[in-house]
């Protein structure tokens, strides 16, 4: 959601079912310890792809490092289309730097996913000047109630305006959280208080107070 309008501004598309797939984080670590992350992780970016667009907004989607090899940019990125780089399978970021580029030859937008409170993702972000950064349910939850989370938010703001990047919060779940992030001057946010995970394109908004 555009915190401040209250509008939807785009859409994240997860993983998420019955059996394995009720908790997909343990399916693509088990993937990855048996060394099929990367064409995992393909098939479900293009299983997204396939589903088609949102009528309007950003659709995101995580992409690991391993998944990106098995990708070809050029048949996939657009305007549309913010490629979330996720915490698995993580490398030097500069190694990635190159490939992130094709991407955004192509159109698409790339965010950096789960920022928190480990200053190395920032440290990151120098080298992938993402055009979006996702800062971590971790520093949300309960910053309207800590003022050390209120201070770190306030810091990594202020990388992420010095790298020109938008910042997106995750996991809002309270009104008062709500307020604080707008407060600061996050630009964008999600979360169960703003709009609960749900099959399509849903047509939902906040208002601008925040209720």
């Amino acid at each position: 959601m555009n915190l401040t309008s209250g509008r939807p501004w785009g859409y994240e598309a997860l993983a998420r079912g019955e059996g394995i797939l009720a908790k997909p984080g343990r399916l693509f670590k088990s993937a990855a310890a048996w060394g099929l992350l990367g064409e995992l992780d393909a098939a479900c970016f293009k299983a997204v792809l396939a589903g088609g667009m949102p009528r309007e907004g950003f659709l995101c989607v995580n992409v690991t490092a391993a998944g990106m090899v098995n990708l070809d940019a050029a048949a996939y990125a657009n305007p549309s289309l913010v490629i979330e780089l996720t915490e698995y399978g993580q490398r030097d970021p500069r190694e990635l730097a190159g490939v992130l580029e094709g991407w955004r030859r192509d159109g698409a937008r790339i965010a950096i996913d789960d920022v928190g409170p480990d200053i190395g993702q920032l440290k990151a972000a120098l080298y992938l000047k993402p055009d979006f950064i996702k800062l971590d349910r971790s520093l949300v939850a309960g910053c309207d109630r800590y003022s050390s989370k209120r201070l770190f938010l306030a810091q990594a703001l202020e990388v992420c305006r010095y790298l020109g990047a938008g910042v997106i919060a995750e996991g809002i779940e309270k009104p008062g959280e709500l307020k604080v992030l707008r407060d600061l001057g996050v630009e964008y946010g999600q979360g169960y208080l703003l709009g609960k995970p749900q099959p399509g394109w849903a047509d939902t908004r906040i208002m601008a107070g925040g209720g």
